[in-house]
């Protein structure tokens, strides 16, 4: 009840290795569990995209000078940690033993950078949680350049997800949101958030978008059918932590 079924609650962590960025961020009330490697020059756009309510980062990089305007905005939202937590070979471990497997490789290639987010964004959920861990989903890579990065200026410009004032009310959102449960409109602001950058993917989803347009009644149907169904990730994991 105290979260907004309609947006996701996102929990981000940004860790450097090897001159490199990673950004992982997961959802405790779904499981949606992700992760990218940045650079500089992206580092403020994925922020602005992925809208964490909480951002986990190393204290020393904090009076870094060439971080000060991607992290401009996020100071009350950061929760700095000892660069130690962020170490990639522990991160490695960590997350062998929470998924039970010998090797991450079956997960995808991920840089050094990217495992040490993802395992510091699992420590501090045990951490927060108290050992009762939520259903979490395998991290799933972002890869590069499959997505059109729009930074933070632009997108409150363009008020995609919120007005100027700040408002779900009069955004792009707001306007085109006819889904019927909350799932839906979790998936529709995250596309719209972060649209699609390859024409294969865009047509398969205009095809269905299609199909569905042109058959008026099976669109009622599945409508009406999914209305009554609850938020099944959301109670899954509720019903995993006992809830």
């Amino acid at each position: 009840a105290l979260l907004d079924a309609r947006r996701h609650n996102f929990l981000a962590a940004l860790a450097e290795a090897e001159a490199a960025f990673g950004l992982a961020w997961l959802d405790v009330s779904t499981g949606e569990f992700q992760v990218q490697a940045i650079d500089l020059t992206s580092l403020s756009e994925a922020l602005a995209r992925v809208d964490p309510g909480e951002l986990i980062l190393p204290d020393r990089l904090l009076g870094r000078a060439e971080l000060e305007q991607a992290l401009a905005g996020w100071d009350g939202m950061s929760t700095p940690l000892p660069a130690g937590r962020f170490d990639s070979e522990s991160a490695r471990r960590r997350l062998q033993d929470h998924y039970g497997v010998r090797s991450l490789d079956s997960f995808g290639s991920f840089t050094r950078a990217e495992i040490a987010a993802c395992g510091v964004v699992l420590d501090y959920v045990a951490l927060t949680q108290q050992g009762r861990m939520p259903r979490l989903g395998a991290p799933a890579r972002l890869a590069a350049g499959t997505r059109m990065e729009i930074d933070a200026a632009s997108r409150r410009n363009l008020e995609i997800d919120r007005s100027v004032s700040g408002e779900r009310d009069g955004s792009l959102l707001g306007v085109i949101d006819l889904t019927v449960t909350g799932a839906g409109a979790r998936a529709l602001a995250a596309r719209l958030a972060a649209p699609m950058t390859q024409p294969e993917p865009i047509r398969d989803r205009q095809d269905a978008l299609d199909f569905l347009r042109r058959d008026e009644d099976l669109r009622e149907d599945v409508r009406e059918t999914l209305a009554r169904c609850p938020d099944l990730a959301r109670a899954l994991s509720r019903l995993t932590l006992g809830r």
